[in-house]
């Protein structure tokens, strides 16, 4: 190899040449030489942020050989580093307030690095806060709720659990109560719940401060995937200011898969440590961002949490803000999603289902609903909402959102190939449900 490098080179760049393979065979990567005697060698190297600081010095590299990994690779040498570019530690202004990362210290191409969670846990962490609210029967002080929250807006407006800052059993007397707020750098103010909702247990807390307050950045958990890290952040036992990790173990955990009856919901399953007073508390995601609100437990297992999915939640607030409420869409179905291998099974037991290849199967209509006067049978196997195919319930449901008394036009397939069009009007859903 020797021989060839210095055949190719003149003497005068010989020791230049050394130099630079002596770096590249320094650290690990994939020398690439071309045999061809009439092509002009270049050497073409992608260095490390880190072994790139020491070459500085005594000699330098022509910005010519260093290579991006995005460049075509012909007739050159090529070493490609394997070394993860460094991260650095969050900065803080003049204040003590964390100022948003550079993107070094960012994920790397999916690579979890050194700081990656704390690097994360020092964005979102200034804007997760300690809530309390005294309880008592009858006027006899029965100690405190206690749980978390995160500050979205710089307005003062803190993102909750409805069951941390209510009562259950009389919310809409305890709905504008007191909630004593603690942040992380030791300031205290006291809160008022301003919207609460039981169905989803996600409330809104406002307090006020003449200084700036510090603020988490909403993320989207549409983009999560079973085995994403996670961090989950809150004040569990009392405890202020504790981080735990962990991954998404289920993007879309229904309710009904764990016993919860009323309207459909959905969760992210983690196996974050998650303990008493985590409720309420953000999850978050490795660019910090909220992705998801803390909310429940199973007690008689580890590492089952779950979190209402931030594009929920987002939704949820937009209704509070136009409404003052969640207003809920109802027809009155039971629904079952298909696929092609439930629906050859439901053919082998009835050679008379529906030919269909994807839709919702009604089950149950329930008497007296606006489905059971538009004319919905058990058995019928909805294709098309409102002009657009439809394969999910979610997406009945985002169809309707909260178009509450207007007709719409639903396709339904039933036995014996008859297809039928009726016309639903939702109405809103009893919020006792």
């Amino acid at each position: 190899m020797m021989n060839f490098l210095r055949r190719a080179v003149s003497s005068s760049k010989r020791s230049e040449l050394i130099r630079i393979v002596a770096v590249a065979t320094a650290t690990s990567g994939i020398v690439y030489a071309n045999s061809n005697p009439d092509a002009r060698t270049r050497i073409s190297l992608a260095i490390p942020e880190s072994v790139r600081e020491s070459l500085s010095l005594p000699w330098q590299i022509s910005p010519g050989l260093i290579h991006r990994p995005d460049q075509s690779l012909f007739g050159n040498f090529a070493f490609f580093s394997r070394v993860s570019p460094k991260s650095e530690a969050p900065i803080n202004d003049e204040k003590g307030v964390p100022v948003e990362a550079s993107d070094s210290s960012k994920p790397s191409n999916g690579y979890l690095g050194r700081d990656t969670i704390a690097n994360a846990a020092a964005r979102v962490g200034p804007a997760v806060v300690n809530l309390s609210v005294p309880q008592g029967f009858h006027g006899i002080s029965m100690g405190k709720s206690i749980g978390s929250g995160t500050i979205i807006d710089a307005d003062g407006t803190i993102l909750t659990c409805a069951h941390v800052v209510v009562d259950f059993q009389n919310i809409r007397q305890s709905s504008k109560g007191r909630v004593d707020v603690t942040l992380q750098d030791g300031r205290t103010f006291e809160g008022v719940v301003v919207n609460a909702d039981l169905q989803s247990d996600i409330a809104l807390v406002k307090i006020k401060s003449k200084t700036p307050l510090p603020t988490a950045k909403l993320g989207f958990s549409s983009k999560l995937r079973p085995g994403d890290w996670v961090i989950a952040v809150g004040c569990p036992l009392s405890l202020q200011n504790t981080i735990t990790a962990g991954i998404v173990s289920c993007v879309d955990r229904k309710s009904s898969d764990l016993g919860l009856g009323g309207t459909r919901r959905e969760y992210l399953q983690t196996d974050c440590a998650i303990n008493a007073g985590n409720s309420g508390g953000p999850l978050v995601n490795l660019d910090g961002e909220v992705i998801g609100v803390n909310i429940m437990k199973v007690l008689a297992a580890d590492g089952l949490g779950f979190s209402v999915p931030i594009d929920s939640v987002s939704k949820i607030i937009e209704h509070f803000k136009k409404s003052g409420r969640v207003i809920r869409p109802w027809i009155g179905l039971k629904m079952v999603e298909l696929n092609k291998m439930i629906i050859a099974q439901l053919k082998e037991r009835d050679p008379m289902f529906p030919d269909v290849e994807r839709g919702i199967l009604v089950p149950t209509v329930i008497p007296g609903s606006p489905a059971d006067r538009a004319g919905f049978k058990p058995g019928d196997v909805v294709v098309r909402f409102d002009g657009k195919p439809v394969e999910t319930i979610k997406e009945i449901i985002e169809i309707i959102d909260d178009r509450i008394g207007k007709q719409m036009q639903v396709v339904v397939e039933r036995s014996n190939k008859e297809r039928v069009t009726l016309e639903v009007i939702p109405e809103e859903a009893n919020p006792d449900m």
